[in-house]
């Protein structure tokens, strides 16, 4: 631990992300009260959402190419800058008294083609400037500091939003998103610059190499797998159920965020358990056997008839969907060329983010066919523990790595 701390080019990155996460975060809390209480459509409130996660996903496959063949940190910094200027346009706005949901929605859709410039570059930086034995500590300090930053930022932003306004938490969350930017300067990371000399092809057939090259080995498509279980069959109808839940057993807003709150202390418990243990015998069978307990938990979840019950279920999905998720990215950061990285932790993102809005909607749709919530999620953990039984039973490569 203590050498990544010495470690210049990880810390400066450490610092950034925790501003960066400060910034998104109160951000999202300020932009939902403003259509909900400015606004009055809390209706469009998906919509806005949506406007950030769509383009997202488009712009990801790009941004993990760009991220092979340009200098991360200058991707990192750009794309700071960038979100700077989106987030003074609604600053702007809002002191103007013109804010409108039509330049939310455009601001939002902004924001999310930048975000998928980012999170590839970020992901695949973190192998460049750390050992292969610091990957796990490196991962889980970078996660950790999110999880902790999600629930102080909203807590700040209603803060400022109670005794101030919203142009002040908008102009807060500008300030944390240029310091974040400077802490991300290229001369401060001094990460390696990609060949120049190397052979240029299309985006389009450099993105089909990554992918050729994840379908190649079978531990990344068991690790894909794993990805795509925990977020679409754990975290997409859990997060999703919770306003139901809440107000289906007579509870208050705050009540829902005790909810939101016990989930996040449970992925920060496993964040810092993975600081101070890495999981190395027997790693791939465990994390299987942690994913099937967080599928596990998620039945159980669906049962549960009490509130106050409900929250330290809701903590233990946290625990187990995140000590499955972390090593399993380590695992793929560790297998990786350093010239595909990019493009590989690309595919990863959009396997992580693309597969919580497909089962949202296939829930949701669910719903208005009729069917109840805890229902749903019975089957949605049913069908979860059936797909990781029969990862488990497949992956034998995986399940045997040490």
């Amino acid at each position: 631990m203590k050498a990544l701390f010495k470690n210049k080019q990880f810390s400066w990155l450490l610092f950034s992300e925790l501003f960066t996460v400060l910034s998104f975060s109160m951000y999202m809390i300020t932009v939902s009260w403003y259509v909900v209480d400015v606004l009055h459509h809390p209706q469009y409130l998906g919509l806005v959402m949506a406007a950030a996660s769509i383009p997202r996903m488009i712009t990801m496959i790009i941004g993990g190419v760009l991220a092979d063949r340009i200098q991360k940190s200058k991707i990192l910094f750009s794309t700071q800058l960038l979100k700077g200027v989106l987030l003074g346009i609604l600053l702007w706005s809002v002191m103007d008294d013109s804010l409108t949901l039509a330049l939310l929605l455009i601001v939002s859709f902004f924001i999310g083609c930048l975000d998928g410039f980012f999170f590839p570059a970020l992901s695949s930086l973190i192998p460049s400037i750390v050992s292969q034995k610091q990957l796990q500590p490196a991962n889980t300090l970078i996660h950790s500091s999110q999880e902790l930053l999600y629930l102080i930022g909203p807590v700040a932003a209603g803060a400022i939003l109670h005794y101030y306004n919203f142009s002040a938490t908008f102009a807060v969350s500008i300030a944390a998103t240029l310091i974040g930017a400077c802490f991300v300067f290229p001369a401060f990371i001094k990460d390696a610059k990609p060949d120049k000399h190397k052979e240029k092809t299309s985006f389009i057939t450099e993105f089909k190499e990554g992918y050729r090259y994840l379908r190649s080995s079978s531990i990344y498509i068991s690790a894909i797998s794993i990805i795509i279980i925990v977020n679409f069959f754990v975290f997409g109808p859990m997060f999703l159920s919770l306003p139901i839940l809440a107000e289906e057993l007579g509870g208050s807003a705050l009540d829902l965020s005790f909810l939101e709150a016990g989930f996040s202390v449970g992925s920060l418990t496993a964040t810092i358990f993975l600081l101070f243990f890495t999981l190395k015998k027997n790693r791939g069978r465990l994390i299987l056997i942690f994913l099937i307990a967080s599928v596990l938990a998620l039945g159980f979840f669906s049962q549960i008839p009490s509130l106050h019950w409900l929250i330290p279920v809701a903590a233990m999905i946290g625990f187990f969907g995140f000590i499955t998720y972390i090593p399993t990215d380590v695992i793929i950061q560790e297998k990786t060329d350093p010239a595909m990285m990019g493009r590989v932790m690309s595919i990863v993102f959009l396997a992580s983010t693309a597969f919580d809005p497909i089962s949202q909607t296939l829930f949701s749709s669910l719903m208005s066919a009729g069917f109840s919530a805890r229902i749903l999620l019975a089957a949605f953990a049913g069908a979860g523990l059936l797909m990781a039984a029969l990862v488990f039973a497949k992956a034998k490569k995986w399940r045997n790595m040490q």
